[in-house]
């Protein structure tokens, strides 16, 4: 089988956890001398973006298509690095094509059920977000014009697009982040949280002690809650240490949607589906791997049977499959998720 590449693999440590150490296997080489961002972050957060117009927003239901019955409001990982730059720009041709494509591939999970509503959000570059963990920071100040943009974007669909149906919360890595900072600021509000089916937020770390701090945040325990976050963080048995796994954190099988240690066998694989980007092709490969839950760290941890290089060493650390959360459990994802939305109708 041909060794597999995402295409934005060389982004993998898009990334980013509220509060975790940083993993030895990456050193901050690239995190001199970024310039100061204050007056950008300030000029951002005064000059909010028009969502009212489609050219900010990177899925979009076509104005004339009669719309499905549920929504998935998705937000898309890092694909920004530029020490010239602190915030993602939107100007830029090939990165909106790349993320376009990297937003088609992730919410294909559920787009054949679903309204696509995917915002452009000005993320943090990666080099910053990742020096702020160096420092210690637990939650960067540079990601706060993305997430006062992802709040904005979701505020005008709730008013002028959603039109009372259910819908799906997707995002991973930082899009995951940026989501669950959202769900903890806004959704203690019933005319936010009424209508989630769920929160897929994959790949970022997510604290159990939430709950009791966010009597409003519930974290799934089995395969047909509603209403609750969905989350977990890929590794290999061998894996170094992880920015997104540590102790305390939640976590569940996307096998057999357990939080304890049992083990699920990869006849439970539904289909892993691998996106190549040097050609666009894709793969689809069933009983992929099987998965065993740490459900003292939040550690999802395979072993695929396949050939392949699914880590990002020089990135995140050997055995850190964070690039490929989704696709390895892609089509248990899309299952699950039709699963929940059949038992938030009934």
């Amino acid at each position: 089988m041909k060794k597999f590449l995402f295409l934005f693999l060389f982004m993998a440590g898009s990334i980013l956890l509220p509060s975790a150490c940083c993993s030895t296997a990456i050193q901050p080489d690239s995190c001199a001398n970024v310039p100061a961002d204050d007056a950008v972050f300030s000029k951002a957060l005064n000059e909010p973006l028009d969502y009212s117009s489609a050219e900010n927003w990177v899925l979009f239901p076509e104005p004339e298509t009669p719309r499905k019955t549920v929504d998935v409001f998705y937000v898309y990982p890092t694909v920004f690095s530029d020490p010239g730059q602190p915030l993602m720009p939107w100007d830029d041709p090939g990165l909106r094509q790349k993320t376009e494509n990297i937003a088609r591939q992730q919410t294909g999970i559920m787009a054949d059920f679903c309204n696509v509503y995917a915002p452009y959000c000005r993320q943090l570059e990666f080099r910053r977000i990742r020096e702020a963990l160096y420092k210690g920071e637990s939650q960067p100040a540079g990601m706060e014009p993305g997430i006062e943009d992802l709040r904005n974007a979701f505020r005008y669909y709730l008013e002028h697009e959603n039109g009372g149906r259910p819908f799906i919360l997707l995002g991973h890595s930082q899009g995951a982040m940026a989501l669950y900072e959202m769900l903890k600021r806004d959704f203690a509000d019933a005319s936010y949280s009424r209508r989630m089916v769920a929160a897929y937020l994959i790949g970022t770390p997510l604290p159990k002690k939430d709950e009791e701090q966010y009597s409003h945040l519930h974290f799934a325990r089995g395969e047909q809650d509603t209403g609750v976050i969905i989350g977990y963080n890929t590794e290999a048995p061998n894996a170094e240490d992880s920015f997104f796994t540590a102790p305390g954190n939640y976590g569940i099988n996307p096998l057999n949607w357990r939080t304890d240690a049992q083990p699920a066998d990869a006849e439970l694989n539904l289909g892993a589906v691998l996106f190549r980007y040097e050609d666009g092709s894709v793969n689809e490969i069933p009983h992929f791997t099987g998965a065993v839950l740490n459900p003292e760290t939040g550690a999802l941890v395979v072993e695929p049977k396949f050939d392949g290089k699914f880590d990002a060493p020089e990135l995140l650390g050997k055995g850190i499959y964070h690039m490929n959360d989704l696709y390895f459990f892609y089509r248990n994802l899309e299952d699950n998720a039709r699963k929940r939305i059949d038992a938030f109708w009934k």
